[in-house]
């Protein structure tokens, strides 16, 4: 017999493509804003457009919504996809600190 609380939800037929097709876009805004970050970091863009990177990641954090509210996500993993959106936004700032403070060390 199988275990209750392993049952999930079908999904429905006609729900297939928006879900594949937000979970893909998760993919590319995320990359458009991690590279709009970096190269406002390395001066390769004015910094004015880091607002154009926040409007991307808010992108990503609204098919991260869809893709969940369509798959009928339960809490915990509920929980875990607004973590994981957090994460992608607070990531390059982790990571062009700790570089920054590598690139200091070594130079002084």
């Amino acid at each position: 017999m199988i275990d209750p609380s392993v049952v999930r939800p079908e999904i429905a037929l006609d729900d297939f493509l928006p879900i594949f097709v937000s979970s893909a876009l998760v993919l590319v805004f995320g990359g458009v804003y991690v590279g709009i970050y970096t190269a406002v970091k390395v001066k390769l863009l004015k910094p004015w457009t880091m607002i154009i990177a926040y409007g991307f990641w808010m992108m990503t954090a609204y098919c991260l919504y869809l893709m969940g509210s369509l798959m009928h996500v339960g809490d915990f993993t509920a929980k875990a996809l607004v973590v994981a959106a957090i994460g992608l936004f607070l990531l390059p700032f982790a990571v062009y600190y700790m570089q920054n403070q590598v690139h200091e060390e070594n130079e002084h």
